[in-house]
């Protein structure tokens, strides 16, 4: 827009100029010159304002932080060649009044080249040349002052245009530059979120992969013993002898028998597992009704006797729900492997001033501190894992023969939240 402004004021300035000045001596002149100062004005245009190679080349020079000194002077030259054809113009004619408004679009360039300051002291520079031209008017002094100072203040407030022109281009430049960086900061935090699923991935096959070791590998290598048993129980004894295959069959029997039982624990162990694996039925149907749940699955298939104590109905986040409920199956999957007791209490407190997790039983006990040494027994170092991640603390008290006592508290930090 800025641009078709400045070819409209250039050729109405041209038309009225041919109009006013054809019978007069000086027209040739006066075409000569607007000619120049037109061709001038098209080189400009085409160098700042255009699309092409050379002027992005030149705009990026001359908006440098260091600026460029040739392009500068160039700019400087410029300005010059056009004022003193502005000049020429109100000297050679007759009607100095209306070439004056070949200024205005000098005094944009001014601004647009140099900034605020120096294209406000350029802007001086025309009005005085300006005004000492229209001093000589032959309409008289008083003519010509009013009229500097009518086109001064002109040329002073197209200069403030384009103040505000390139204050508004460096905001969208600087727009532009924040959204591009906010961005790429999107895209780290969205490669991060990634980075972490996938953490929270591998952690979560890394503790199914141990678990499977501690428990149904072991049940699977039992079986595999006691299968090899009953076959060599069954390939020992001669076919034909009549007393013992009676002793071989009730040997076998309970070999297959103690199979039978080692697969069945196994199956248990896998459907235990694979519960795990459906996280959003827990968060669904909430902490306390997943942990009543979980103790009817453990007294019908383990015969542990769960006792269980909630309080307090305060809502828990998905997180929060996954993290306890793991715990609770990771402590009792624990105390049927290693306590020797078939039973064991839930505390669940849910109160709005405290939140707690307590899961006890009067086993056999255990040293806490060996056992987070001790290599294929990392259920508890699990467990603290998972308090550690949802903003909770975990502690264990136990000693041997006395029992054994986790408990979880959700952390002061985060309650305050």
């Amino acid at each position: 827009m800025r641009t078709i402004g400045v070819y409209l004021i250039y050729a109405a300035v041209v038309l009225r100029g041919a109009v006013v000045s054809i019978d007069e001596t000086y027209f040739i002149a006066v075409l000569g010159l607007l000619a120049a100062y037109g061709l001038l004005l098209f080189i400009e245009t085409w160098l700042t304002h255009s699309d092409s190679k050379v002027s992005r080349l030149w705009n990026s020079r001359l908006q440098a932080k260091s600026g460029d000194f040739a392009l500068r002077f160039s700019a400087a030259i410029y300005l010059l060649l056009q004022s003193a054809l502005v000049i020429g113009l109100l000297i050679v004619s007759d009607y100095e009044d209306f070439f004056a408004n070949l200024f205005i679009p000098l005094s944009l360039d001014a601004v647009a080249f140099f900034g605020r300051r120096v294209g406000y002291l350029c802007i001086a520079g025309f009005s005085l040349a300006l005004t000492g031209a229209l001093l000589f008017s032959s309409e008289g002094q008083l003519f010509g002052l009013a009229m500097g100072g009518l086109y001064s203040g002109v040329c002073f407030l197209f200069g403030g245009y384009a103040s505000q022109v390139l204050k508004a281009e460096a905001a969208r430049h600087e727009n532009q530059r924040a959204f591009d960086e906010l961005q790429s900061a999107h895209r780290q935090l969205q490669g991060y979120a990634d980075q972490v699923a996938s953490l929270a991935v591998e952690r979560e096959r890394n503790r199914l992969a141990r678990e499977l070791h501690d428990s149904v590998t072991q049940t699977v290598f039992s079986m595999n013993l006691t299968a090899q048993s009953a076959r060599l129980l069954l390939d020992k004894e001669p076919p034909l002898d009549t007393a013992s295959p009676l002793g071989t069959a009730l040997r076998t029997s309970g070999q297959l028998l103690r199979l039978e039982e080692l697969a069945a624990h196994a199956l248990s162990e896998i459907q235990s597992l694979v519960s795990q694996l459906k996280p959003r039925s827990i968060t669904e149907e909430g902490l306390p009704a997943a942990i009543r749940r979980l103790a009817d699955e453990r007294g019908s298939r383990d015969g542990l006797q769960v006792s269980l104590e909630i309080h307090g109905e305060r809502l828990l986040s998905e997180a929060e729900t996954l993290g306890l409920y793991s715990i609770v199956h990771e402590a009792l999957t624990n105390i049927v492997k290693h306590s020797g007791v078939n039973e064991a209490t839930v505390r669940l407190n849910l109160s709005e001033d405290v939140s707690c997790l307590e899961i006890e039983d009067r086993g056999c006990g255990f040293d806490p501190q060996a056992a987070l040494n001790q290599r294929g027994h990392l259920g508890l170092a699990g467990m603290s894992e998972r308090a550690r991640e949802i903003g909770w603390s975990l502690s264990v008290e136990s000693e041997m023969g006395r029992g054994t006592r986790i408990l979880v508290r959700r952390n002061q930090a985060e309650a305050s939240e």
